[in-house]
């Protein structure tokens, strides 16, 4: 072989990897199929890349050391929970023991024993679950708290179980409600919609509050004017939440509509409230006046003139640089 053959190799040999990924130019190609035909050992070299059969069991024992690594992992995590889960077995009997013997009866070791069940949520859980960790901690945890809830309840003598629990309820759903709905395989026609569950989940909890606070103390005019206002608010988050969800528009609008929204909604809800509670007509910016501020009126409308002047100006300003940067994209499109 001539040193014009061993150089034509050294370079095929480097373009070879390419050739086979097919990354090369096509003169390189060209060049590198030409040498091919008349060459054996680079032919030799390109059939040991088309082989498969390596690369293929390094994969597989890789996937191998992996899962092995994995199964390891989880049968540790397994072992401890159990430890966990026995350690917090002993103050359960021993409480049992206790409540046994003094004969004083079984509140103190339920209460116990839920509580017990809480630090499970919080740790056993999370070592022995494979999936869905988080959601499994959160509803273990909800449930073993209402159960002490219950149980001290039951120990007080009863009548305050559901006055705790679902303004208890309504508190935790707002920030751990999110974790729980997005893990959670829904119907393809509700997979879209957790937002919308969400909010509408979190709506009626905000009712259920009001309610049983105020029917449990039979204020029966609290429960009208909470429920009026709490109306009144939610009227105002759902038009953002819609606003923020739905609309398909561009983000600056977007951003002004939700200003424009909270201004309006500010200076005008006092108003809504007393047209709904009390039948009055009336407009509280009508009393603005930006040199008074001795009365409670004057800084009521001073402060809701305020809040719609600068809210509309913000608004107005978002807007519009959402529709010029509209206008911009539809040119350089």
């Amino acid at each position: 072989m001539d040193k014009k053959e061993l150089y034509e190799c050294d370079i095929v040999q480097d373009l070879l990897p390419l050739y086979y990924d097919d990354a090369c130019s096509p003169s390189s190609r060209e060049f590198v199929q030409q040498h091919l035909s008349t060459c054996e050992k680079c032919k030799k070299t390109y059939k040991k890349l088309e082989n498969h059969t390596i690369d293929y069991i390094i994969e597989k024992e890789s996937a191998g050391i992996l899962e092995r690594h994995a199964k390891k992992e989880r049968t540790i995590a397994y072992k401890a929970g159990l430890v966990i889960a026995g350690l917090l077995l002993l103050p359960i009997v021993i409480t049992f023991i206790v409540s046994i013997v003094s004969g004083g009866g079984l509140g103190t070791f339920s209460v116990v024993v839920a509580s017990m069940m809480l630090v499970a949520a919080l740790t056993v859980i999370p070592l022995m679950s494979h999936q869905k960790k988080l959601v499994k901690s959160i509803l273990f945890g909800v449930i073993a708290l209402l159960l002490i809830f219950f149980f001290v309840d039951r120990m007080n003598g009863g009548g305050e179980f559901i006055l705790w629990t679902i303004p208890t309820i309504f508190g935790l759903s707002i920030p751990l409600f999110p974790f729980v709905i997005r893990s959670i395989d829904l119907p393809p026609v509700l997979s879209d919609k957790k937002a919308l569950i969400t909010m509408t989940w979190d709506t009626l909890w905000l009712f259920f509050t009001i309610f049983e606070v105020c029917n449990h103390y039979g204020d029966i005019q609290g429960l009208r004017d909470g429920s009026t206002i709490t109306a009144i608010l939610m009227i105002g988050v759902w038009l953002v939440f819609f606003t923020a969800r739905y609309l398909s528009i561009n983000t600056w609008v977007k951003s002004g509509i939700i200003v424009m929204i909270c201004s309006v909604w500010m200076a005008f809800s006092t108003d809504a409230y007393t047209l709904v509670t009390e039948h009055k007509k009336q407009l509280t910016i009508l009393s603005t006046n930006f040199g008074n501020w001795s009365t409670d009126t004057n800084i009521n409308a001073n402060v809701s003139s305020l809040t719609l002047i600068l809210g509309v100006i913000i608004s107005i300003l978002l807007i519009a640089i959402g529709i010029i940067k509209m206008k911009n994209k539809r040119k350089f499109v």
